[in-house]
């Protein structure tokens, strides 16, 4: 008796290449969920960071800020707000200075002493990146009750907007794709009075360093 023949026909190509299709198209839809999955948590990551980040800059400025004699009236030099205070530091008067500086998108901090002549302030410190704001300082005064003898304080408030994904100082709104969170803080300034305070330390927004 002659062997049954084996059935060896195996996969026709219009098989093969349906089979290829179907593999293609789940392949594609799997990589454009992992590739969306990796920029959710990349945007998420980078708004955390970016706000982890200006909130340890307000930590630091509270510190300062409520124990500030006096609190300058804010202005825009070169395109750039700036705001100064005047602190006590081991027994010497020393001025600071922020500024929001709109090339880079960055808040910056630098100091001087308030008797020195001529005034010779640090280079500038970066406190917090990716960060916009139209008007990030803004001083007002704390009214006092009718009636009393007590002084009126002075408060600064920040305001800024962190900016992810859009570049340096550019917000989404600007053109780019971009995340934005805003976070706004007043300091009250215990010990700083209201008069003769508008032109505090001011000296230094002509000083570049």
């Amino acid at each position: 008796m002659k062997p049954a023949a084996s059935n060896d026909e195996g996969y026709s190509l219009i098989e093969v290449m349906m089979a290829m299709v179907c593999t293609g198209i789940l392949m594609t839809l799997v990589t454009s969920a992992v590739i969306q999955i990796y920029h959710s948590v990349n945007s998420v990551d980078a708004v955390s960071a970016a706000q982890s980040q200006v909130d340890t800059t307000f930590a630091r400025l509270d510190k300062e800020v409520r124990y500030a004699r006096g609190i300058s009236d804010p202005a825009t030099v070169g395109g750039d707000p700036y705001v100064e205070y005047l602190l006590n530091v081991d027994s010497v008067d020393t001025c600071v200075e922020l500024r929001l500086h709109a090339a880079t998108g960055e808040l910056q901090r630098r100091s001087w002493l308030k008797n020195q002549t001529p005034p010779a302030p640090t280079g500038w410190l970066t406190l917090a990146s990716s960060v916009t704001a139209t008007k990030p300082f803004a001083v007002t005064i704390i009214a006092q009750p009718v009636g009393t003898t007590d002084p009126q304080y002075q408060t600064l408030a920040l305001d800024v907007t962190s900016v992810t994904g859009g570049g340096p100082g550019l917000s989404a709104s600007a053109g780019r794709a971009g995340s934005e969170r805003e976070t706004k803080v007043t300091f009250t300034a215990l010990n700083a009075v209201t008069a003769g305070n508008s032109s505090i330390c001011t000296e230094g927004r002509g000083i570049s360093s």
